[in-house]
């Protein structure tokens, strides 16, 4: 059925040159076309002006972001029509499901589908969620078609499926239900997710490329914590991840008031109750991107799901009842770097995910034996570099994940203000050591202690630069006189 809507101001697709241009086009051919999904969805004003989306209609993408339903001809064939008339770019999405693609040198895309079925009635009929089968017709242009009650999920921000056939045709789906009530602060209607539960063995047909998408997305939020039990109550982190089922065997400890895999998921909850109370350099670190899309923040948070995946394969029990899981983040690192080979994810996402699981114990370590010295702080930052803004989230939610017996009291007042000023010094040594000019260079050395280049020069180096840091050596002769004596005492012979 129709139903007369009011558009954001400045959002009407007439309002739009972009649309006006494929519209014209469209006539001149005699197709029929209809603006269907986001662009719909995100620029109608709800029944309160405020609009679904978080993002505020002026600034929104979703403006130069637009779907095409094509009736009337093949979409393919006539989204090359529009790259040529318009002076686009022709991307081939899918010529067998007629699926094609024209992108614009300002960086509006345009998609163009044919209509499921041959009409624009039964097309919406087979789409995902009720807020994305709506159609707009430039014939009736204060009107939508909404078959499946979209507007009615729209004003009370429900994601609904149109159908349980949607999760079968597209199993990815089950993940974009949980990515579309993050992108819109909505909640999933209960059907729905009984038949998320029940499908979501279809995920293992999905390719990763689309899984990485979807499941980035979800974790790129505020409500990221939330999302995650979801995903994991109904199964999906599981399905994607077939290394956290066995996290489910380890039973909670004298550190540990959950189980390993209720340990784990919970973390990002933690991680997300405390980013208000973190200083803003590290919130600065957390949004910059490691790939298109993917925010240093949300591979975090799957750090944080998978940062303990090393247990089960190292779990041993005392004969006092003592758990014990030795050298857990290196075997979760070597597990972390498989799936990374498996989900296909690019360098900079494995490398800071594959860290983050590898270095996790680091942060408390520095403090089992009372509070660290000078030296193994610096060593600490210089270890980590970067990282370290991430390093430090992920040891807070592993923290606060974490309220057995054992760690409670003092031990757990002493191990938090550790880990504060731990996070609060890193922007004291970026400040007052990496920017200290070296004393001597690596050729220096070579020359001095008439060596070849090798990892022996790479050494003294990194020595010599801890004993600067610390104020032991201050200028060029005690900088030579060093590396003297630490070659005598540990290379000479």
């Amino acid at each position: 059925m129709r139903s007369k809507v009011e558009f954001a101001r400045g959002c009407h697709p007439l309002e739009n040159p972009l649309v006006k241009q494929v519209l014209n086009h469209a006539s001149n051919c005699g197709v029929s076309t209809y603006i269907v999904g986001g662009f719909v969805r995100d620029n109608i004003a709800a029944h309160d002006n405020q609009r679904f989306s978080s993002t505020s209609a002026a600034d929104s993408p979703k403006k130069r972001d637009v779907d095409f339903a094509v009736a009337g001809a093949t979409a393919f064939d006539f989204a090359q029509v529009i790259s040529v008339e318009m002076d686009g770019h022709f991307v081939p999405l899918d010529e067998e499901n007629d699926t094609a693609r024209v992108v614009f040198d300002d960086g509006s895309v345009v998609d163009f589908a044919g209509c499921v079925g041959g009409s624009i009635e039964t097309d919406l009929k087979r789409r995902d969620f009720t807020v994305n089968a709506l159609a707009w017709d430039s014939l009736y242009p204060d009107h939508v078609l909404d078959m499946s009650e979209g507007l009615k999920d729209l004003a009370t921000k429900t994601i609904r499926a149109v159908s349980k056939q949607a999760f079968i045709e597209d199993p990815l789906r089950v993940l974009r239900t949980f990515r579309f009530a993050h992108q819109l602060s909505a909640q999933i209607e209960p059907t729905t997710l009984e038949w998320v539960k029940e499908l979501v063995d279809g995920l293992k047909t999905v390719a990763p490329e689309r899984i990485n998408f979807e499941l980035f997305e979800s974790l790129s939020g505020p409500t990221a914590g939330h999302l995650t039990n979801q995903l994991a109550d109904c199964g999906v982190l599981e399905v994607i991840f077939p290394e956290l089922v066995d996290c489910r065997r380890v039973t909670p400890n004298s550190y540990h008031h959950l189980g390993l895999f209720e340990h784990s998921i919970i973390t990002v909850s933690e991680l997300d109750q405390r980013l208000a109370d973190l200083p803003g350099w590290l919130h600065e670190s957390s949004k910059r991107e490691l790939s298109s899309g993917v925010s240093r923040l949300a591979a975090t948070r799957l750090a944080c799901i998978l940062h303990d995946i090393g247990k089960p394969g190292t779990w041993e029990v005392t004969p006092e009842g003592k758990h014990t899981f030795v050298a857990h983040d290196k075997l979760g690192a070597q597990m972390t770097a498989l799936i990374a080979a498996r989900m296909r994810w690019s360098r900079p996402i494995e490398r800071l995910i594959t860290r983050l699981v590898e270095l996790h114990l680091r942060p408390g370590q520095l403090f089992h034996q009372g509070p660290p010295t000078p030296k193994a702080i610096n060593r600490f930052y210089r270890t980590v570099g970067d990282d370290v803004p991430e390093l430090m989230m992920v040891a807070f939610a592993d923290l606060g994940a974490t309220r057995g017996a054992g760690l409670c009291g003092d031990n757990r007042e002493n191990l938090e203000k550790g880990l504060d000023s731990l996070m609060h010094g890193y922007q004291v040594f970026l400040e007052e050591v990496v920017t200290l000019t070296p004393l001597i260079g690596g050729h220096d050395i070579m020359q001095l202690l008439n060596l070849n280049s090798g990892p022996i020069v790479g050494e003294l180096l990194k020595a010599l630069e801890e004993a600067r840091d610390l104020k032991e050596v201050v200028d060029r002769a005690q900088a030579e006189a060093f590396v003297k004596e630490l070659y005598l005492q540990k290379y000479s012979k």
